[in-house]
């Protein structure tokens, strides 16, 4: 009674070391069940075991239920933890009172405890297979008193007493029910090879019900941690159980900026915009200068600087107005202002000086020459009262009057030239009154851009040779 009390506590520590080490990380087996012992099948040396077993007449005694002595339920513990695919590391423990039939000895306390690998078959097509039989080989301390035992006596003519050094090999298969319940059974050859002496071998059975568990999940995402990059930290299954904060597909351990999405070529971090133009650096020929994205995030340039943007500005390298889409103002539009100011000018009656109220418009005129540039051909007109030779040589004066004043005033006299027509242009009839032939005395204004056609007037004179007209 007290052997068997010495095993019930052996039995709680083997439970209590269990419940222990199911806290790891790896998938661990236990096992509750009862075991069976047969020394009458165990015949002579290790080594005559299977012809002993299967040689014949001896081949009853092997599978006769009288020769084999079964403890209760809850006498078999089996703890076992996978080390790698296909390969368990086990502890298996066997206590009861067990005779020894082929000795003659009555039941004696047994308690056999050790470690032992288990090589799996079905790593071969399915290790999750409801099928799963093995191969296994123990080494154990076997505790059952054969001193006082007359025929257990070793090759020394020694009783091979009560403690005893045993190897275990046999064959089993666990049989899953569920996932993680299922039953067990293995039978093992036992000798004790340290005790010269096979007084103690024994063939062993074995039947258990099975509860695998210890895949933990310590951070809940449903991944189990022996298959999660990041076990303390819930994540997705697509990264292998790492979250990805901010979704931008690339998981927080890999990701340079976890709390703002990025693309992954920059790490998982945003572009960067320097400039703030909301076109990002990457993307940005100027990335340190705002600009607008037709202009590839560079500002638009205004190469002439006269306040129109090179993309607005027909004329991009001169400088120019607004109302002529960053153009100078055209020649013709200048001479129309200068026109404008030379038909209020007054001469003395049928003379060419200029009046002194006509100053003012003078300067006008002068002003605009100068700011605007260009050659000017002033053309003098006078009305039809008169001869047409004495009116054409008063037209002439006149214009040669006005390019003197304007030369006077500062305007490049090279740019100047003048003639007069007479009264050939005249619209108004003789007969009419002074104040409607008014019209047609008048200097008109025309600007020359064509250098060849500047060539062929004098300074102030008709034209030396009148230009040839385009065919159209």
């Amino acid at each position: 009674m007290k052997n068997l009390k010495l095993g019930i506590s052996a039995l709680a520590l083997t439970v209590a070391s269990t419940v222990f080490a199911q806290t790891t990380t790896n998938p661990w087996l236990i096992g509750v069940g009862a075991h069976a012992e047969n020394h009458v099948a165990a015949g002579g040396k290790v080594g005559d075991v299977f012809s002993t077993a299967f040689g014949g007449k001896d081949m009853g005694e092997l599978y006769s239920i009288n020769n084999f002595t079964i403890t209760p339920p809850l006498s078999k513990l089996t703890v076992a933890r996978n080390l790698m695919k296909g390969l368990v590391i086990d502890w298996q423990t066997t206590v009861g009172n067990v005779d020894n039939k082929k000795l003659g000895m009555g039941k004696e306390f047994m308690l056999m405890t050790g470690l032992g690998l288990q090589w799996k078959a079905n790593m071969l097509w399915n290790e999750e297979s409801w099928f799963d039989p093995y191969v296994r080989v123990g080494a154990n301390y076997l505790r059952h008193d054969y001193s006082g035992v007359a025929a257990a006596i070793n090759a020394d003519g020694e009783n091979i007493g009560a403690n005893h050094f045993t190897l275990a090999t046999g064959i089993g298969s666990n049989f899953w029910i569920t996932k993680s319940f299922g039953v067990g059974v293995q039978g093992d050859y036992v000798s004790t090879p340290t005790d010269k002496s096979t007084a103690a071998n024994f063939w062993q059975a074995g039947a258990s019900l099975l509860f695998r568990f210890g895949q933990r999940d310590r951070d809940k995402d449903g991944i189990l941690d022996k298959d999660d990059l990041c076990p303390d930290t819930p994540g997705l299954p697509e990264f292998q159980g790492c979250p990805d904060t901010d979704g931008d597909g690339i998981p927080d351990k890999d990701d340079q900026c976890p709390e703002v999405a990025g693309p992954v070529e920059n790490q998982g971090c945003p572009w960067p915009d320097t400039d703030g133009d909301g076109i990002v650096d990457k993307d940005d020929a100027c990335p340190t200068v705002a600009g607008p994205a037709e202009n590839n995030g560079c500002p638009w340039p205004d190469t002439d600087g006269d306040g129109i943007l090179d993309k607005d500005d027909a004329c991009p390298t001169v400088p120019g107005l607004a109302q002529y889409n960053g153009c100078p103002k055209p020649k013709t539009q200048t001479a129309i202002e200068v026109e404008g100011e030379l038909k209020n000018i007054y001469f003395d009656f049928n003379k060419a000086t200029i009046k002194a109220e006509s100053a003012s418009r003078l300067d006008a005129a002068s002003t605009i020459i100068k700011n605007d540039g260009g050659n000017y051909l002033l053309e003098g007109q006078t009305d039809k009262k008169g001869s047409e030779a004495y009116n054409l040589d008063l037209s002439r004066r006149r214009a040669a009057a006005v390019v003197a004043a304007l030369d006077a005033r500062g305007v490049d006299a090279s740019a100047l030239k003048s003639i007069g027509v007479g009264e050939a242009k005249a619209v108004i009839s003789e007969s009419a009154s002074d104040a409607e032939r008014q019209q047609d005395r008048k200097v008109v204004v025309r600007a020359i851009e064509d250098a060849t056609e500047w060539s062929t007037y004098q300074k102030s004179d008709v034209p030396v040779k009148a230009p040839a007209k385009k065919r159209k």
